[in-house]
């Protein structure tokens, strides 16, 4: 009986966190979209290239499991770090800050934008399938409820690592239109849910 409890409340839990990880994702959406289309065609490539490699060929779950134990160790006090802080992006960002600074960032500029939208999709993919998996419940409410939380906080950081990495990414402007949109939806739902919109 307790569990089905907890998994109605976290089903409740992300319904009502729906509307942000809508606005969420398309903050970040809007944000990619924006960028010049040499840099943009190299993310969406660098993504699109992780998913039809997840799905035909090879998912890198080793790959992922090593990382991710590699943060719970440096963040043992704080677990879902391994689901939150994607280590090979964060490393990838840094070294291409590095060769920006030595003079050679820009001829390697689409090596690295590739090789940071890869990485970042198989971290988000991977992380939702380890949570989908453990998840043994018919309605998936942990699921829903734990990967919507970590897929905002994930991408929020996301935008971070990307603002530091691609000038043209503003942080400042991703976190105005999370703002606005979010507004909106739960005014939108509001006004579904307590405006009687038949009088």
């Amino acid at each position: 009986m307790k569990e089905v409890l907890l998994a109605i409340l976290k089903l409740f839990g992300f319904l009502l966190i729906l509307p942000l990880i809508v606005a969420t994702f398309i903050a970040f959406q809007t944000q990619i979209l924006t960028l010049p289309v040499n840099k943009e065609v190299w993310i969406l490539w660098g993504a699109g290239t992780y998913v039809a490699l997840n799905l035909f060929v090879y998912n890198f779950k080793e790959v992922y499991d090593f990382g991710k134990s590699l943060v719970e160790k440096i963040f043992s006090f704080f677990k879902p770090a391994g689901y939150l802080v994607p280590i090979y992006s964060i490393f990838i960002i840094i070294v291409y800050v590095i060769a920006l600074i030595m003079g050679r960032g820009i001829s390697w500029q689409p090596y690295f934008l590739f090789a940071i939208a890869f990485s970042l999709a198989f971290h988000v993919v991977l992380t939702a399938q380890e949570i989908y998996q453990s998840d043994k419940s018919v309605l998936k409410a942990h699921y829903l409820f734990i990967f919507g939380v970590i897929l905002v906080a994930g991408l929020i950081l996301i935008s971070l690592l990307l603002a530091w990495a691609i000038p043209e990414y503003s942080f400042i402007s991703f976190i105005k239109s999370l703002a606005a949109q979010t507004t909106h939806f739960y005014k939108l739902l509001y006004k579904l849910i307590f405006v009687d919109t038949s009088v």
